[in-house]
């Protein structure tokens, strides 16, 4: 009330000033930095000379200040107290400092502001995510990430299906060919009569194998080891001039079968064995036989076989074919148990049937051969 009253007294004095500065009613005047400010007067008793009076004017300056600084204090200290108590709320929530400064001497502590009071973005600004109070690391990785693929379903292979067709040949064979091409370099498995064997398919998916008959119906089957399988047959009329020595096992190379014509030694013309087998030719004029080995003797596991073929029925010698099978110890075979079969066709029969299992040796005798007696017998060529 006092600023306002000074402030009304500066400004009845100031139009009259403007007005007429050189006014005797204007002289007891006064200036003030912020107002003008009319003096009361007072008349000397001695003189008569009217005086201003200053008493009350000190007084109305005095009150006007403190006034004035009362005001800009009580401002400054509630700017200051609202910026404490938010500095000390996000000290508490983000683990801020509180800036330095001087505390206001009005300040009573932490206090905690309600948070739906203070403005806010709206949600499609900020699309609804809070931001992160802690520091995030990111690792960058040299390698480019590959993401996990789907898995892409195989399409059906076209032409995959199993051709094979047989016909007799010389020799009383069997010409057998099998068409695989979506099985190529797997391991097939054949089987005629009672012999089993396994090879391994080409690159190509094709093949052709010479199978000497076991009978004069013949029958061959093969199949792979997803279920695939196939089957033929012919008719070999020519089975019953030959006589036929088979040995059969499973594995590594275990068994050779030997025959040795006419009582011809190891090494000699009338010797066959796998390293010296012939073929069909020699079968000519019925002077020989020849060795036919079937199976894959690089397989781990595989049935293999080895059958001589004499052709008794058009042989123009007379004697013995001293037939034997024997063992060589290797390192695949060294210290395992051997299992084989033989038997004999005559002119078409099956005789002589044997079955053998044999423990080998250890390693240590590698390189040695086992003579495996009374498991074939001898071929007796009688004049025709």
């Amino acid at each position: 009330m006092a600023l306002v009253k000074s402030l009304s007294i500066a400004t009845d004095a100031w139009p009259n000033q403007r007005q007429n500065p050189t006014d005797k009613d204007q002289k007891g005047a006064l200036w003030a930095p912020f107002f003008f400010v009319k003096l009361p007067r007072k008349q000397d008793p001695d003189t008569g000379a009217i005086m201003p009076t200053f008493k009350h004017v000190y007084r109305r300056y005095a009150m006007s200040f403190a006034t004035v600084a009362v005001a800009m204090c009580i401002g400054f200290a509630m700017q200051t107290s609202e910026a404490a108590i938010l500095a000390t709320d996000e000290n508490a929530q983000g683990h801020f400092e509180r800036a330095p400064g001087p505390v206001p001497h009005n300040f009573v502590g932490p206090q905690r502001i309600d948070r739906m009071a203070l403005p806010s973005l709206p949600n499609d600004y900020g699309h609804g995510v809070a931001l992160l109070q802690e520091p995030v690391l990111i690792a960058v990785a040299d390698d480019i990430p590959v993401a996990i693929l789907p898995t892409e379903e195989t399409a059906p292979r076209l032409g995959c299906g199993l051709a094979m067709s047989a016909e007799p040949a010389a020799g009383a064979l069997i010409d057998l060919r099998l068409s695989a091409p979506c099985h190529a370099n797997e391991v097939v498995m054949f089987k005629h009569a009672n012999l089993i064997f396994h090879m391994l398919m080409p690159d190509e998916g094709a093949m052709a194998v010479l199978i000497p008959a076991l009978e004069e119906e013949a029958n061959v089957s093969v199949a792979f080891a997803n279920g695939d399988t196939a089957q033929t047959k012919t008719v070999v009329d020519s089975l019953s001039f030959y006589d036929r020595v088979v040995i059969a096992w499973g594995g590594h190379k275990g068994a050779e079968l030997h025959a040795r014509e006419f009582g011809a030694q190891y090494g000699e013309a009338g010797h066959v064995w796998r390293e010296q087998p012939r073929d069909v030719g020699s079968l000519a004029g019925g002077k020989g036989g020849f060795l036919v080995s079937l199976g894959n003797s690089e397989l781990p596991v595989s049935g293999q076989a080895e059958i001589y073929t004499f052709p008794t029925g058009l042989s123009t010698q007379v004697g013995d074919v001293k037939v034997s099978v024997e063992a060589e110890v290797t390192k695949n075979n060294c210290g395992k148990r051997l299992i084989a079969q033989s038997w004999t066709l005559r002119q078409g029969r099956v005789e002589g049937q044997h079955d053998l299992e044999l423990q080998m040796p250890d390693c240590s005798a590698i390189g040695e051969f086992l003579v495996l007696k009374n498991l074939v017998e001898d071929l007796t060529i009688a004049q025709n």
